[in-house]
C-alpha cells in the first residue's frame, strides 16, 4: 500500500509541475554560449585528449580496486580457516585479472604518454 501511495503521489507531483510550469520558447540566442553579449569567437566544443581520458579511466579502475581490497585486508583475520582459503583464492584471482588487464594496457600503449 505505501508503494502504491508513493507511486500515485509521484505521478501527481510530476503532472502538476509540468502543468504549472511555463513553457519556454527556445530561441537561437538561448542555445548559444554567452560571451559578454558578443557573438562567440570560437566553438564551445573543444577537443579533448583521448590518451588522457584513457589514462584517467585506468586510474579510476585501479583506484576502485584499492577500495575493494581494503575491506578484504581487514576482514581476513576474522574469518575461519576454511573460509580464509576460499577468500584468499578469490582475492588472488581478482589481483591476477587486474594484473593481466594492466599488462594488456601496457602492451596496447595506453600508458605510454609520449607515444604519437
Amino acid at each position: 500500500m505505501p508503494v502504491l501511495f508513493s507511486l500515485v503521489m509521484s505521478i501527481l507531483f510530476l503532472s502538476l509541475s509540468s502543468f504549472l510550469s511555463q513553457k519556454w520558447r527556445y530561441e537561437k540566442d538561448k542555445l548559444t554560449s554567452f560571451e559578454c553579449g558578443f557573438d562567440p569567437m570560437s566553438s564551445s566544443r573543444t577537443p579533448f585528449s583521448l590518451r588522457f581520458f584513457l589514462l584517467a579511466l585506468l586510474f579510476l579502475v585501479f583506484d576502485l580496486e584499492m577500495l575493494l581490497l581494503f575491506p578484504y585486508i581487514f576482514s581476513v583475520s576474522s574469518v575461519s580457516v576454511s573460509m580464509g582459503v576460499v577468500s584468499k583464492i578469490w582475492a588472488f584471482m581478482f589481483l591476477v585479472i587486474l594484473v593481466v588487464g594492466l599488462y594488456h594496457e601496457l602492451n596496447e600503449g595506453t600508458l605510454d604518454w609520449n607515444k604519437e
